[in-house]
Parts: C-alpha cells; sequence; structure tokens
C-alpha cells in the first residue's frame, strides 16, 4: 500500500511509520520540516506552513494513496497561552484543508481518511457514559478545536473517500505522551489523589492505539467516530492506584485541584476533568484489544523498569 500520513515525525505517527516499513507499505511523510530518508520505503514530502494555501507540495505526490493518516497538530503539553490556543486550532485546521484540496484534485482518491481527533468532544462528567453515538455542540475549548477539526475532515467525504474520526484517549506509553509526567511524582514518593480523584480518564495502551488505526484504515465498515478508548475506564484515584503498584512506588499524596488550577490554568482539565468514554464501534467489529485492563497494561508498561530494581 502507499500511505501518506501528516504528523508522521511526531509520537503516534513515528510509531505507525515503523510499522508500515516492516510491512513493506510505502510511507509519504507530509511535513514542514526538511526531512530526507534514504530508506525504500519513506518519503518525505515538505510542504510551507507559512503559506497553507500554496499547493506546490502536491506535484511531489504519487498517483495514488490508499489510506491517508492525519495526526498534524500543535501540542496541548505546552501552556496554553491565546497564541498557543490559536496555533493549536489553526494547525489541525490548515493542514486538513490542504489534504481536502488535494483529495479534490487527486484522479485517483484515497480509500480512506483517518483523522485523529480526541474524546474532548464529549463533556466532561462524573456520572454520564458516552459513545459515538452521543452528539454534542462545542463546550468548551477542546470541543470547539474537535468539532471544527472532524467538520474540516468530514468534507473528504464528498469526494468518496471514507473518513474515520478517531477520538484519541489518554494514551498509556512509557516513552512519550502523558504518562512519563504522570509518572514521575510516583517515582519521587509524591503520587496520588489529583483534586476530587473521581474524574474518569478513557485510556488506552499505545500498542492497542496502533492495532485500532490500522483496523480502522483498512476496516470498509467503518466510519466516522471512533472512541479508541479500553473499554474500561477508571475514576483517577483508581488509576493512582494501580499506577503506584506497576511502579511500586506508595500512593498517598494529595494535591488539591485549586493548586493544579493556579500552576496550569485551563489546561488543567486535561488533569482534573474527563469523560467515561466506550468504544462501542471497535467492539461492534470484533477489534480485539491487547491490553483491555488498566492493571496489565501499566504492568507491560513499566515491566523492564520495575524489574531492573528488583
Amino acid at each position: 500500500m502507499n500511505v501518506l500520513i501528516t504528523g508522521g515525525t511526531g509520537f503516534i505517527g513515528g510509531k505507525l511509520t515503523e510499522i508500515l516499513k516492516k510491512e513493506h507499505d510505502h510511507v509519504y511523510i507530509l511535513s514542514r520540516g526538511n526531512h530526507s530518508s534514504e530508506h525504500p520505503y519513506l518519503h518525505y514530502i515538505k510542504y510551507d506552513s507559512d503559506k497553507p494555501d500554496d499547493d506546490t507540495w502536491m506535484a511531489d505526490m504519487p498517483k495514488h494513496i490508499d489510506i491517508v493518516y492525519n495526526f498534524a497538530g500543535a501540542s496541548l503539553q505546552h501552556r496554553w497561552t491565546d497564541a498557543h490556543k490559536q496555533e493549536i486550532l489553526d494547525s489541525r485546521i490548515d493542514v486538513t484543508r490542504m489534504l481536502n484540496r488535494w483529495v479534490e484534485k487527486a484522479g485517483i482518491k484515497p480509500d480512506v481518511l483517518v483523522n485523529a481527533s480526541a474524546i474532548g468532544y464529549y463533556p466532561v462528567s462524573e456520572s454520564a457514559r458516552f459513545d459515538e453515538g452521543d452528539a454534542f455542540a462545542p463546550h468548551d475549548f477542546l470541543s470547539s478545536v474537535v468539532t471544527a477539526w472532524e467538520w474540516e475532515a468530514q468534507k473528504c467525504a464528498e469526494h468518496g473517500v471514507r473518513v474515520v474520526l478517531a477520538r484519541f484517549g489518554l494514551i498509556l506509553d512509557s516513552g512519550q505522551g502523558a504518562l512519563p509526567k504522570m509518572a514521575m511524582p510516583y517515582k519521587l514518593g509524591a503520587g496520588g489523589k489529583l483534586g476530587s480523584g473521581n474524574q474518569w480518564y478513557s485510556w488506552i495502551h499505545v500498542d492497542d492505539l496502533l492495532n485500532a488505526l490500522l483496523f480502522a484504515g483498512v476496516n470498509k465498515d467503518i466510519e466516522g467516530p471512533v472512541n479508541m478508548t479500553a473499554p474500561m475506564p477508571h475514576r483517577q484515584k483508581q488509576f493512582s492506584v494501580y499506577l503506584a503498584a506497576a511502579l511500586g512506588r506508595p500512593d498517598f499524596i494529595k494535591t488539591p485541584g485549586f493548586l493544579i488550577e493556579k500552576v496550569l490554568g485551563e489546561q488543567s482539565m486535561l488533569i482534573l476533568k474527563g469523560q467515561y468514554v466506550m468504544p462501542e464501534v471497535l467492539m461492534k467489529h470484533d477489534f480485539k484489544f491487547i491490553f483491555p485492563t488498566l492493571e496489565v497494561a501499566l504492568e507491560d508498561l513499566f515491566e523492564e523498569e520495575k524489574a531492573a530494581k528488583a
């Protein structure tokens, strides 16, 4: 297959690229940076991020792409200044519009666009449960970004392209993403409940996420929103217990929510608020989770680290 990836040098895009290369699929990475590769299955196509309406990059595209994975976008982990919030939105919309224009002009349309999204689409709640059948209007910054991004991605469907809106939950990986930062207080003996501890964390092991992305890419019966989360969310206080056990560290420090809000401002919602989200579409199509439970997922991620201490 020929696969186009935006954000292909990032956390998830980079891991997916390595899997596809091993399968001898040709990977074309649309990037704003200057990259090159001597690998026979890895190709870079540069675009000018300062000129999102410039389509000269299309001249370097192959005649046919089977699957497009759109992961481009500024990180949510940087402090949410007004300028960065605008970058979070613009970086996602600009690249998705570029893809829409390319699809419209392409002689051979891709089979599917798998567009990254987030469970931030759903309202925060300590009692409600959500799945892909629930629809909501934007209610905060993250949901506004997700709604605008998904709306832009859906335009590809007008050209006969199947569109999958991959709503990521909390991605668990021992080396990248949020988990290493979450684990640090525990390693220092300061792990425990954050705020009320009742907020839901809908999580997924990185290997299951990658498999789900590949699964959605080739399964022609899957389209629209797809929650990419494990089937067993946990409240933060229970998540903390499992994380402490996986690290072999204590779990007794309570951090008041107002302190986190003072340090992080609006960004604190990523820690202090959450949603109970179920992956109904994946389960309906018999996707097999390797790590369906949090205990097994964390034990796998920290197995080598814990063994080194033994």
